[in-house]
């Protein structure tokens, strides 16, 4: 059974996801659908290592690789959003927003990675 904070952090995943899917598409920004859908994917599966993680099921190979794609996903998110802030100037509270939803992610990746080592027998 999982915690409250748990699924606490599960819903802050979610709207992070969603938020990120929802600017995009909004921003008019030059990336395609496909790739807001992959972002989109990526906190998909760094929710499923916090659901992994916390009720003690095994995360195999699978994941392993699927959760490595989301992390490459997600730097590659933070290098743009990096970029684009310095280019248009953005006020200081959207430039912590977009830190502070980007720091959010990294425990995900973090208890998705212990889900797999427990897995392997760690």
């Amino acid at each position: 059974m999982m915690p409250w904070y748990a699924w606490a952090y599960l819903v802050l995943l979610a709207l992070i996801g969603i938020s990120n899917f929802l600017a995009g598409l909004r921003g008019g920004q030059r990336i395609g659908l496909l790739l807001l859908l992959l972002r989109l994917a990526a906190v998909a599966v760094l929710a499923l290592g916090v659901v992994l993680f916390y009720r003690g099921s095994g995360a195999g190979l699978a994941f392993m690789a699927a959760l490595f794609v989301a992390a490459l996903l997600q730097a590659q998110k933070s290098v743009a959003d990096a970029q684009q802030m310095r280019e248009q100037r953005l006020p200081a509270a959207a430039r912590i927003g977009v830190a502070l939803g980007g720091l959010a992610l990294l425990p995900a990746i973090a208890l998705g990675a212990l889900a797999v080592w427990i897995q392997q027998g760690g």
